[in-house]
C-alpha cells in the first residue's frame, strides 16, 4: 500500500528584493517561506533510503535561488510562481502549498507579518476533441501541439481518431473525434482558457451552437473536481450520453471514474451500448 505524506518546510528565511515600491526593488527585505509538499513516502519510509525521497536542502536551495532572482511586485505572484517552480522541478510531488511571509512589509500599524499562500496540484484531465471543417487532422494535430507547448502542461496523450456522424442535428459534415489525456499544473479554469486559445488559433468561430467547426475541445473530467454552476460544469454534463466521447475516452482511460455517477468510463460506455440496443 502507498503511504501519502508531505515534506514540510517552515519559516525558511531569505533576503531578497520584491515589492511594488521603488525602494523594495533595491533594498533587500526579509522573506519567510513555508511549504507543504505532498508525495508518496512509501519507499523512503519502508527502506529508510535517502535516494527514495527528495532532499529538503535541495528544495531550500531552489527557494533561495528563486527569491534571489527576478523581482516580483506582488506576494501573490511570488507565492504562485514559486509553487509552480517547485512542482516542475520535482515530479515526485503531487501538490505544493507555499506560503510567503513578509515580516517587514512597508505598512502602518502593528503586525507580525503579511503573507500569501498559493497551492498548485498535479492533475490528470480528460478532453474530448473533434473537427468537422477543412483539414480536420491538421487542426487536431495543431491543437495537440498547442496544448503540449504550455509550460504548465506536463504531458499530452491522444487516443486514435474516429470518424463519426454529426451530433445535435445542426452540423452537416462528418466529424473526426478523439479523446485527450492532459497532465497539468494548471487549475480547471486555466486549462479551459488554454483550450479556448487553441480553438481560436485553429479558426473556431462560435456562431451556431452544435454547428460545424474547425476545432471543438470539451473538458470532460478534471481529476475528481465537481462543479455545478458557472461557465464550466464538471464533470461534463453530457459526456455519459455520447458514444463519440466515451469510445475514444475508454481507449486511453477505461478505468477513470466519473466523480458523480461513481462509474468507470468503460462501464458508462457499456451502459450506453445497452441503452442504444447494443449499437455503437
Amino acid at each position: 500500500m502507498s503511504a501519502n505524506g508531505s515534506i514540510v518546510i517552515r519559516g525558511y528565511e531569505v533576503t531578497a528584493c520584491h515589492g511594488v515600491n521603488p525602494e523594495e526593488k533595491t533594498d533587500a527585505q526579509r522573506f519567510s517561506v513555508s511549504a507543504v509538499l505532498d508525495f508518496d513516502i512509501t519507499e523512503a519510509a519502508e527502506n529508510d533510503d535517502i535516494d527514495k525521497t527528495v532532499s529538503y536542502a535541495a528544495v531550500c536551495k531552489l527557494i533561495k535561488a528563486f527569491l534571489c532572482g527576478e523581482s516580483k511586485n506582488l506576494l501573490e505572484c511570488l507565492a504562485l510562481s514559486l509553487a509552480r517552480k517547485i512542482m516542475l522541478a520535482y515530479p515526485a510531488f503531487s501538490r505544493a502549498e507555499v506560503t510567503v511571509d513578509k515580516p517587514d512589509a512597508p505598512m502602518k500599524g502593528t503586525f507580525r507579518s503579511v503573507a500569501v499562500r498559493a497551492e498548485v496540484k498535479r492533475t490528470t484531465a480528460y478532453l474530448s476533441m473533434g473537427s468537422s471543417m477543412g483539414d480536420r487532422d491538421a487542426y487536431m494535430d495543431k491543437a495537440v501541439r498547442l496544448l503540449a507547448a504550455d509550460p504548465l502542461v506536463l504531458s499530452v496523450t491522444e487516443s486514435r481518431r474516429k470518424a463519426t456522424q454529426p451530433y445535435g442535428g445542426i452540423a452537416e459534415n462528418e466529424f473526426l473525434n478523439s479523446a485527450v489525456k492532459v497532465v497539468t499544473l494548471l487549475d480547471a479554469d486555466g486549462l479551459l482558457a488554454l483550450m479556448h486559445r487553441a480553438e481560436k488559433e485553429c479558426g473556431r468561430e462560435r456562431k451556431v451552437h452544435w454547428g460545424d467547426r474547425t476545432l471543438d475541445l470539451d473538458l470532460l473530467l478534471f481529476g475528481d473536481e465537481v462543479r455545478g454552476e458557472g461557465d464550466l460544469i464538471l464533470p461534463h454534463p453530457e459526456m455519459h450520453k455520447r458514444e463519440f466521447v466515451l469510445a475514444p475516452l475508454a481507449e486511453i482511460a477505461p478505468y477513470a471514474v466519473h466523480p458523480l455517477m461513481r462509474k468507470r468510463v468503460c462501464e458508462l460506455l457499456e451502459e450506453l451500448y445497452v441503452y442504444n440496443g447494443g449499437k455503437a
